[in-house]
């Protein structure tokens, strides 16, 4: 099991803004790149939200995590992502020699926390990416699902962001290998 996540620059902005660009509705992406020694991200692949009423049998009201007032189910509380995106990019991925580390989202006005949906709904082990905007952004290495096991573990994972800045540009914003530290 890893303890972080490396993730260029590039890619965390593009993550961003492509997460914040669908709020306050929940927005979703797949994670590309290699794993050795520790999850690396090269590519955001941003996907379409195609969480409906009835997807997956979760349409009633919910209680939040760790809240007792009931959340209607909507993009705005759910996200699922499009088989046939995870299928293109797994594809694309291959031809580059990397794979699918894992999926990032959205929480709009959450926490940057994997709730029990969240563990529920992931297809397998791996990385998944929490953005609440302004609460933060926080990785998390959620491990496979154990048979006869409903609540799947999660464990925080550091964030190193590398800059991808070439000799001659004007802008370096961040230090190659800068420590985010979890919010």
């Amino acid at each position: 099991m890893p303890c972080r996540l490396r993730i260029d620059l590039d890619c965390l902005m593009i993550l961003r803004a492509s997460l914040k660009a669908v709020s306050p509705e929940e927005g979703c992406a797949l994670l590309l790149g290699n794993s050795a020694p520790d999850p690396h991200v090269h590519f955001v692949w941003p996907c379409c939200n195609v969480w409906g009423p009835g997807f997956g049998g979760f349409s009633d009201p919910i209680n939040a995590d760790g809240d007792r007032a009931q959340i209607s189910a909507s993009r705005r509380s759910r996200f699922a992502l499009d088989p046939r995106e995870q299928i293109a990019a797994q594809r694309w991925s291959r031809q580059r020699g990397w794979r699918i580390l894992g999926s990032a989202h959205s929480h709009p006005g959450g926490q940057p926390v994997p709730s029990a949906l969240d563990r529920q709904w992931a297809a397998g082990e791996g990385v998944v990416l929490i953005d609440a905007g302004t609460a933060g952004v926080r990785a998390w290495w959620l491990q496979g699902p154990r048979q006869g096991a409903p609540d799947r573990p999660v464990s925080a994972l550091s964030m190193v962001v590398h800059s991808n800045a070439t000799v001659g540009d004007t802008m370096n914003t961040c230090p190659d290998d800068a420590f985010l530290p979890l919010q």
